[in-house]
């Protein structure tokens, strides 16, 4: 077959403590996440405004006393 194998041993950097895990290697553009949270941000602060105008706002037909 002519197959060879090799093995390489090294020392283990850390201590044994793992390294906090970057968002890339999981598959997601760190950028993605500022995108996601800007999205859900935008989607509150759109319901927060509505909810505000329509208990608070005026409409052209309510004023009284000409």
């Amino acid at each position: 077959m002519g197959m060879k194998g090799t093995i390489t041993v090294g020392s283990a950097s850390g201590g044994g403590a793992e390294a906090e895990a970057d968002p890339e290697e999981m598959g997601v553009p760190f950028q993605a996440h500022y995108v996601g949270i800007a999205t859900i941000i935008m989607v509150l602060m759109s319901l927060l405004y509505t909810f505000f105008f329509l208990k608070y706002g005026e409409s052209a037909h309510t004023s009284s006393g000409n």
